[in-house]
């Protein structure tokens, strides 16, 4: 027994390392690369795909054999990759091996080698097997991958082939061949379709890349719509972001549709299995579905709907498209005006419905869908929108009340609206006992001495339909039980009235209202309210319906057998505004008291409760905050101010809940003491009266006026006996003569020079110059005017004869007396100097 086990060890030895003399070899290595799916057959391989057979394995008693893998750039002879496999035996096939590069197969060439390794021998390594890449023949400058899809979220390691010797610019920094450089890798975080260049002494080279997401496809659902087919319905899932000949295809049953438009034909009463295979470059989806097609029925919309319309039903016709829906069993609902309809109708084929309750003279608008009555899954498609309007009908019974007020009595309607008045309204008749009026559009009637109390009267309404049934109510007496006015206060905008139940009313009670001071003819408005035994009836509350700042009369009347009741009066305004401007303020002055009173705002213009008066008070002629003396108030329009004395302005405003009116009305008074009031009528007075007290006390001052003949020329002159002739020159001198200004003081100055002379010498100067006697000096001042008269003085002159008094008149008799006067004058005028002279004759 040990001698057998020890040939068999022996030929074991034997034949692991020689057949023949030789190693048993690895035989039939194949190396290959599987292609990714991309349009271009050469986009990019990732995967090397490595087969062998190894006869040693088949006569290895072993279960498992194991091998060493190496795999490297062939040009670098750099290793990429080693690894240790074991693989089950298998003596009839070959065995296989892959491995996904980082980078793509084409970059460079990828060299592989394998040997045995087990637990007692290590083999030799196999010869390179090489699969090569394009850096041996390319011929212009490529990138790898290109035009390739990649899942959201993929590191990519690009490369770019270039010519020998040249080195791209870009990304592309490391080097695995002489031809071939590699890039950092790139992280692609969402959806997108990037661009990767290599540029080259500026000829740049690219790629696009397209990321995106596997299928999504999920809730695949089979139904029937026409009873022979079934159509299956799912839901993209997340949108893949790939598109053109990367989106989604889609097989059913195998068979290859699109989405939403896959059916499978020749439907059977059993169930079928339905199978959906979703697919895009980046994966798979498989969706599975059972269906009974009885129980997944989903019926098309009904066509051709019509309709025949009474004036409170319609009938609705329609037909089906599908043949088999003839005897179908089905059920079917309409909506109405937008809201379903509150029955449904069923039967097989259903094609018409019957809709009753409906309004007279209304528009409606209708559609129809259906189901399956039997096995319902879901309502069918709408129709189309039909619409009719249904036929009128005679209007609904008017409300009619009895209003009294001081000056008349009233029956009034309410017009109805388009629900109860069924159709278009032509107009109303009102009989009172055996007389019977028609009315066009008025909606009330003034009883008259003529309707006795105690009569019927009943108000109709007439439509195309007919009349409306008659509303019936008995004349009145005018009320005796009056009550008093109350005041009803606001509630949140509205008016709410209560009141003790009255136990007479027999149909309940009354709210009536109307404005107080803005009444016209049938503006009066009422609610009746139900009697009930809860007690909850005696309240009335209403808001929304009230304008603001006017003011309304509400009355509660009980409803009996007879005629109403009266039972509680009150006024109100639902919403108070500020109040109208006070109007004509008026004021007494009583020493230092004021007694002011103005005019109440006129009811129509209150705008609310006038809950008091506000008086300023203010110093007259200013509205600063300085000026503010005091603000008093009063709930009547009459005040009593104690002030002193002085100018004062009043304002006066009304103030409701709301406020005061931002316009006040305001006056100015002068309060004062006796004194006082004395020296101003007198300051005022003489105000008045000042021109004439200026002419009493204070006259104007006239110019003077010289009396006796002037001459044009300005010399007078007399003859003599023995020859001589008397010249005189009279001068009168004003504020411009520059040797008389300073010393005269605003004064005018007459001046008076005579010479006796030669009648011979005269004549001569005379011819010379008959006009222009300047070149006479003047040698002395004879007289200067120095009182009220204007007698001038004129002493005598060495030489010269007495001259006669001058007289001057004056136009009145008052005169400033100058207060000193100049006696002597330069001899000769100042040159420039034109002095106004004038001549008088002798007094």
């Amino acid at each position: 027994m040990s001698v057998w086990l020890l040939c068999a060890l022996l030929f074991s030895l034997i034949g692991q390392t020689e057949q023949n003399g030789h190693p048993v070899p690895i035989e039939e290595v194949k190396v290959d690369s599987e292609e990714s799916y991309c349009a271009p057959s050469d986009c990019g391989a990732w995967v090397l795909k490595v087969t062998w057979r190894d006869k040693f394995a088949e006569k290895n008693e072993s279960k498992k054999v194991g091998y060493d893998i190496e795999v490297l750039h062939t040009e670098q002879m750099t290793p990429v990759h080693s690894e240790t496999i074991h693989v089950m035996q298998d003596k009839t096939s070959y065995y296989h091996w892959k491995w996904t590069s980082p980078i793509p197969l084409q970059c460079t060439s990828h060299s592989v080698r394998l040997r045995r390794h087990n637990e007692q021998h290590i083999g030799e390594w196999t010869p390179l097997y090489t699969h090569k890449g394009r850096d041996l023949d390319a011929a212009t400058t490529t990138v790898y991958p290109h035009d390739q899809v990649f899942v959201v979220g993929s590191n990519i390691t690009f490369c770019c082939i270039v010519e020998t010797d040249k080195r791209p610019l870009s990304v592309f920094l490391t080097p695995i061949s002489n031809r071939t450089y590699i890039s950092e890798p790139l992280l692609f975080e969402k959806p997108s379709m990037p661009n990767i260049d290599c540029d080259v002494e500026g000829n740049p080279s690219g790629s696009t890349m397209f990321i995106g997401y596997p299928p999504d496809d999920q809730n695949l659902t089979c139904i029937t719509r026409n009873l022979n087919s079934l159509e299956c319905h799912w839901e993209k899932g997340r949108n893949t972001h790939l598109t053109v000949n990367r989106k989604t295809n889609y097989t059913l049953n195998g068979r290859v549709c699109e989405f939403g438009k896959c059916v499978i034909h020749a439907v059977k009463k059993q169930v079928t299995n339905c199978t959906l295979v979703a697919r895009n470059p980046l994966g798979v989806k498989t969706l599975t579905d059972t269906a009974d097609p009885t129980h997944r029925v989903w019926l098309r919309a009904p066509s051709e709907i019509s309709s025949v319309a009474h004036a409170r039903k319609v009938t609705l016709q329609w037909s089906w498209n599908e043949e088999k829906y003839a005897s179908f069993p089905m059920i079917c609902q309409v909506k109405l005006n937008g809201r379903i309809y509150n029955k449904t109708f069923n039967g097989e084929g259903l094609s018409s419905a019957v809709l009753i309750n409906l309004q007279p003279f209304t528009t409606y608008t209708a559609q129809v869908q259906c189901g399956s009555y039997e096995h319902f899954y879901k309502w069918g498609d709408w129709s189309e929108i039909t619409e009719f309007s249904t036929k009128e009908d005679i209007p609904e019974a008017l409300d009619v009340w009895i209003h009294y007020s001081e000056q008349t009595t009233s029956v009034l309607w309410k017009p109805l609206t388009q629900q109860q008045s069924h159709g278009m309204i032509t107009g109303y008749e009102i009989t009172i006992g055996k007389m019977k009026k028609e009315l066009k559009t008025q909606l009330c009637y003034n009883i008259t001495g003529i309707e006795k109390s105690g009569q019927i009267i009943t108000v109709s309404a007439n439509n195309s339909a007919g009349r409306s049934p008659p509303s019936t109510i008995i004349v009145p007496s005018y009320p005796e039980n009056e009550v008093d006015v109350g005041r009803i206060n606001s509630s949140k905008g509205g008016l709410e009235m209560s009141w003790e139940e009255y136990p007479s009313s027999t149909c309940g009670y009354v709210v009536e209202w109307f404005p107080t001071y803005k009444k016209t003819q049938c503006a009066v408005a009422w609610e009746k309210i139900p009697k009930c035994d809860s007690g909850a009836c005696e309240t009335w509350k209403r808001s929304g319906i009230f304008e603001e700042g006017v003011r309304y009369t509400v009355s509660v009347y009980a409803c009996t057998d007879d005629s109403p009741k009266l039972l509680k009066r009150s006024e109100g305004y639902a919403i108070e505004k500020k109040p109208g401007k006070v109007e004509n303020l008026k004021g007494k002055n009583k020493g230092r008291n004021v007694e002011l009173s103005w005019d109440e705002v006129p009811l129509e213009q209150q705008n609310g409760f006038i809950q008091s008066y506000k008086i300023v008070t203010l110093l007259s002629g200013s509205e600063t905050a300085e000026s503010h003396i005091n603000t008093a108030w009063t709930e009547v329009p009459e005040v009593n101010l104690k002030l002193d004395p002085g100018f004062y302005t009043f304002r006066v405003s009304a103030i409701t809940s709301r406020g005061e009116v931002d316009q006040m009305i305001s006056a100015t008074i002068v309060v004062c003491s006796t004194v006082t009031l004395i020296f101003m009528i007198i300051t005022v007075l003489c105000y008045r009266k000042r021109k004439w007290l200026k002419k009493v006390f204070y006259p104007d001052i006239p110019e003077p006026k010289l009396a006796g003949k002037w001459m044009p020329k300005g010399i007078n002159c007399t003859e003599m006996t023995e020859g001589y002739m008397k010249c005189e020159i009279q001068e009168v001198h004003g504020l411009e003569h520059p040797s008389i200004s300073e010393s005269l003081h605003g004064h005018d100055l007459i001046s008076s020079n005579s010479r006796v002379v030669p009648a011979q010498h005269f004549n001569q100067n005379i011819s010379k110059s008959p006009v222009d006697v300047s070149y006479c000096p003047l040698e002395k001042l004879t007289s200067i005017i120095e009182n009220a008269s204007y007698n001038l003085t004129i002493p005598e002159p060495v030489g010269v004869a007495q001259i006669s008094d001058l007289s001057l008149e004056m136009q009145d008799a008052y005169l400033p007396i100058p207060k000193f006067v100049q006696n002597n004058f330069a001899g000769k005028v100042s040159e420039g100097y034109k002095p106004q002279t004038a001549y008088l004759t002798d007094a």
